[in-house]
């Protein structure tokens, strides 16, 4: 998929979960865990409010990822900022649910935690990437060096 197509998908993703937040009206969430607002008593509380978290979630995945494609090869550097970006998110998120400090709306602390909960998926994928991108450079290497030191 063109990175323009997927760059319309994400803001409008965005404004999809703006819509539903709008029509949603507002919402006293309180939960200490982004973790809990998972239990189905919450959602089934909470449909369209829980709809549009998942949206924005995805919204804010498709960001991060086509912002992190624009870089070639360095996988392991890839993996390396996303895991720092998802452990700096995770606990964004934790501090802003346990204190109640109110940054950002508590739908956007939701989605930012669950999305950093999500990058585990493409930072499992740039590290073994990376690792057999590394080996296979290695073996291209060796294998040509090998080929110039023969007559």
């Amino acid at each position: 998929m063109k990175k323009e197509n997927i760059l319309l998908v994400t803001a409008g993703f965005f404004i999809l979960a703006y819509v539903l937040d709008y029509f949603a009206g507002p919402v006293s969430i309180t939960v200490k865990n982004h973790l809990a607002f998972l239990a189905p008593s919450v959602i089934s509380k909470y449909p369209f409010t829980a709809v549009a978290i998942a949206i924005r979630t995805l919204g804010i995945l498709l960001g991060v990822l086509l912002l992190v494609s624009s870089i070639k090869e360095k996988y392991l550097a890839k993996a390396a900022g996303l895991f720092c970006l998802g452990a700096l998110v995770e606990l964004y998120t934790i501090q802003q649910l346990a204190t109640g400090a109110r940054m950002t709306p508590i739908q956007w602390t939701l989605s930012l935690g669950y999305s950093g909960i999500l990058l585990i998926i493409p930072i499992a994928y740039y590290t073994i990437r990376g690792l057999f991108f590394t080996v296979k450079k290695k073996l291209n290497n060796n294998e040509s060096s090998a080929i110039d030191s023969n007559p």
